[in-house]
């Protein structure tokens, strides 16, 4: 099966008055984290996505340890409409993955999701249904990434009503596999200053 990773990293303003995708976890920018989780578990069809800051998402692809140029083996698609929201951000990294199986959506501030989850998402599409989309649930909430099947590509990119992605998942919210997990990191976002503290701590 062909699998693709779409890491979401156009983000126009945030409550924590810095960049998220470029805060540092572990020494690190957190996209460059999460990059390395999603080839841990295999993925090498990875496309960044984006927008506001581009140029110093592209200069963090570009260096990075001992990896000299993670731009060379990521593709990075830039969205022209990212003010208009993250599901234009969604539909260009569709729109770009469209030979693959089935994609996997990841919003870069949302690091720290395990390749554990990953690779469990992959097989849960594979074992058990290659029609549904799949999310994990950790303790009840629903997490990252979102596994979805080529057979909605079309309906996610002609979709121009209210909600965005979450529009179009409603509409099959009842066949979605929900995925259960012990995953704290597929739920751990940095929406706020303390939200990205407890990242940290959950880092240590």
């Amino acid at each position: 099966m062909n699998y693709a990773a779409i890491v979401i990293a156009a983000g126009l303003s945030s409550r924590m008055g810095e960049f998220k995708p470029l805060l540092e976890i572990g020494g690190k920018p957190a996209l460059l984290c999460l990059i390395d989780t999603i080839r841990d578990a295999g993925i090498e069809n990875i496309i960044v996505v984006t927008g506001h800051e581009k140029e110093r998402i592209e200069k963090a692809l570009q260096t990075k340890g001992d990896v000299p140029c993670v731009l060379k083996t990521c593709g990075i698609i830039y969205n022209t409409d990212y003010e208009s929201g993250m599901f234009s951000s969604v539909q260009t990294g569709v729109r770009s993955v469209k030979e693959a199986d089935a994609a996997l959506l990841f919003p870069a501030d949302v690091p720290l999701v395990s390749s554990k989850t990953i690779r469990g998402l992959v097989a849960a599409y594979e074992e058990e249904s290659r029609t549904r989309f799949i999310v994990p649930v950790y303790e009840g909430r629903n997490g990252h990434p979102l596994l979805i099947p080529r057979e909605y590509y079309d309906e996610i990119l002609a979709y121009t009503g209210e909600g965005g992605l979450k529009g179009v998942r409603s509409r099959h919210d009842g066949e979605m596999l929900r995925y259960i997990v012990d995953d704290i990191g597929c739920v751990l976002d940095m929406d706020t200053p303390e939200d990205y503290e407890r990242i940290l701590e959950y880092v240590k």
